[in-house]
């Protein structure tokens, strides 16, 4: 056990390290590291921080498969720290992954959505995914929120630039865990794993209508 723990840290902060470095930019936010005063809470980055080594000293364990989705959302990742999962869930008793939230109450900014915040997907991928918690670990290819210029709640896929610089990052959670597979969420996901040379098996996302593909495609690995 204490072996094992002695792992974990070396490795959390070899990864936190990787996180913590980048500064965000017009068209980037690094969640792990800045906060944006009209919509954060002072110390939201390092909420998101322990967020995310919580779930990760948790969910590391006994994780057998990496579920990778495509970047961080504005609603979901982008203020819980967490991949695929909002700061709602976090603040939810029965649910199974535990944290803070980083975000205001009453926000500076008009948001689309009332904090603390949870996106549809978010809602979707966990309705599905809860009986299989404690087999995957979640990861997304682009850690950070990737947005719009002067439009920092928005969605903007990453580029391919952007996506290598942080092919690191999921090498050292690659190594450290040892996936028997590795699952994309998504067409983008597939396309910035197959960029960055890792092998996966598609899954379609769950949003736009596509939760009965995204729950089949679950089954079908999960329950073989």
């Amino acid at each position: 056990m204490y072996t094992k723990k002695r792992d974990f840290v070396k490795f959390w902060y070899s990864l936190a390290g990787i996180l913590t470095v980048a500064p965000s930019t017009e068209v980037v936010f690094n969640q792990y590291r800045d906060c944006n005063d009209q919509v954060d809470l002072p110390d939201g980055a390092t909420i998101r921080t322990m967020n995310l080594r919580r779930y990760m000293a948790e969910a590391t364990e006994n994780a057998s498969i990496l579920v990778v989705g495509e970047a961080a959302g504005p609603w979901g990742c982008r203020f819980s720290g967490v991949p695929f999962t909002g700061e709602r869930q976090l603040l939810d008793p029965s649910f199974p992954i535990h944290g803070e939230r980083s975000s205001k109450t009453n926000p500076d900014h008009t948001t689309k959505v009332t904090p603390p915040f949870i996106s549809p997907s978010a809602k979707i991928f966990w309705e599905v995914m809860l009986p299989y918690y404690g087999r995957f670990l979640l990861w997304d290819a682009f850690p950070f929120h990737s947005h719009k210029p002067q439009n920092f709640l928005t969605v903007r896929n990453p580029t391919k630039s952007e996506v290598s610089i942080f092919g690191e990052a999921l090498r050292l959670i690659k190594s450290y865990m040892k996936p028997i597979n590795i699952v994309s969420v998504g067409k983008k996901a597939f396309e910035e794993l197959d960029s960055l040379g890792e092998h996966s098996i598609y899954v379609r996302h769950p949003s736009q209508g596509g939760k009965a593909k995204f729950t089949s495609g679950m089954q079908n690995i999960f329950e073989d």
